[in-house]
């Protein structure tokens, strides 16, 4: 019975011993808001915070309507705090906890007007889409579906050699590809519009390889938000 007593009281001040290094980490509590980098109107979504350098302590908080936050952290640890909300630039920032604090997050919205699909390869002569360019379309196709508003227009060039009506033809075959690619990753056909240029608006007027690679494109236009 003795040892037994023993045992126990070993094991009490193996758990004291362990709650008093919990709370040699005084918690503090950080606020503030995540804002709009352009005009600081608020904005909802979601904050990773994780502890450097080694993410021992890690999370994610929910901004309310006015765009506020609260979050408990360990005062003098560094913190990185991460947004990655649709619509908005990747924001990551490093932030050192000093004691109770206020900071506020500011994200940049990814104001896409006008971009060449960088990636999209069709074989040659044909709408056919390229299985290297599925990556680049899947990632158009992310966002828009996370940006429901938004509204494209999907505009086909081809280079200014050969026939103007064929080569037509082909820029609208080919925009209308990448629409049904579009619409086959659950984004609504009346959010796609697209228009043929054919060779009519080149990028460059040489005649090099290069610069038939260069005009043969399709680019993405905002055209509503």
């Amino acid at each position: 019975m003795r040892k037994i007593n023993l045992i126990a009281i070993f094991s009490l001040a193996l758990v004291a011993s362990s709650f008093a290094q919990v709370s040699n980490d005084t918690l503090v509590l950080v606020q503030g808001k995540m804002l709009k980098a352009a005009d600081s109107t608020p904005v909802v979504g979601n904050i990773l915070y994780e502890k450097l350098p080694y993410y021992d302590d890690m999370g994610m908080t929910s901004t309310k309507t006015d765009g506020s936050y609260e979050i408990q952290l360990i005062k003098g640890k560094t913190y990185n705090f991460l947004v990655n909300k649709g619509g908005f630039k990747k924001y990551a920032e490093e932030v050192q906890i000093n004691g109770n604090q206020n900071f506020n997050i500011y994200i940049a919205e990814d104001l896409i007007e006008l971009r060449k699909l960088e990636n999209l390869i069709f074989a040659r002569g044909s709408d056919q889409i390229s299985s290297s360019s599925y990556q680049e379309l899947n990632d158009l196709a992310t966002w828009l579906n996370e940006n429901s508003s938004i509204i494209i227009q999907l505009e086909g060039h081809t280079d200014f050699a050969g026939n103007p009506d064929a080569n037509m033809r082909l820029s609208e075959a080919r925009v209308v590809a990448v629409q049904e690619y579009l619409i086959d990753q659950k984004v609504k056909k009346s959010r796609i519009f697209t228009k043929a240029f054919g060779g009519t608006q080149p990028v460059t007027q040489d005649r090099t390889d290069e610069a038939k690679v260069l005009n043969r494109r399709v680019e993405v236009r905002v055209i509503r938000r």
